[in-house]
């Protein structure tokens, strides 16, 4: 069983969520599926989300599995330098028009805050989207997965160059790498 530390996580909420998935010895893995593993991802990702998020995340847990799986694989398709199916982006378009949301000023305090009609999950919904659209929108060129063994993570790159998530995952690539060629040499 994998040891999930979740130290990853505040890349953004669509990021938080894709990145809850990953690859080992070539396969898809849920890093949430293990017993308690969701509700301890649900506790910290609910402290980046706005307050009461966690008692919304561990309610929805459906919904957010469901959107889960179109955030992947609209990221996996941009991050291949694809265009996402059209019915990948009306899912994110659907979700996020599920909490309308606007900006009224606080006469009190002048202040700006957000106003919106929808409930809760609705509205935590609407942020992972709306999160996954402005990825696919803003920056599509920085969006990159992972191809470091057992790794397969989203990221947005910090230099045209970057190819790896992290430094141990360019570590761990080099070395599997390394050894693959020995192995090919000494072969019969």
């Amino acid at each position: 069983m994998l040891r999930v530390t979740w130290e990853w996580l505040g890349q953004g909420p669509a990021l938080d969520l894709a990145d809850t998935v990953t690859i080992v010895d070539g396969e898809e893995h849920d890093l949430l599926a293990p017993e308690g593993e969701y509700a301890r991802w649900a506790r910290l990702e609910a402290e980046l989300l706005p307050e009461g998020s966690f008692a919304v995340l561990c309610k929805g847990r459906r919904e957010l599995m469901d959107l889960r799986a179109v955030v992947r694989e609209v990221l996996g398709t941009v991050a291949a330098g694809e265009r996402p199916p059209r019915r990948l982006l009306a899912e994110l378009n659907r979700v996020s028009r599920g909490a309308p949301e606007w900006l009224e000023i606080d006469p009190a305090e002048a202040a700006l805050r957000p106003v919106t009609t929808a409930g809760g999950l609705e509205r935590v919904l609407a942020r992972y989207a709306r999160s996954a659209m402005e990825l696919v929108a803003d920056e599509s060129e920085r969006l990159r997965r992972c191809p470091a063994p057992s790794c397969g993570m989203f990221y947005l790159s910090t230099r045209p160059s970057q190819r790896w998530c992290s430094t141990q995952c360019g570590t761990r690539a080099r070395v599997a790498r390394h050894y693959a060629g020995r192995r090919r040499k000494t072969a019969p």
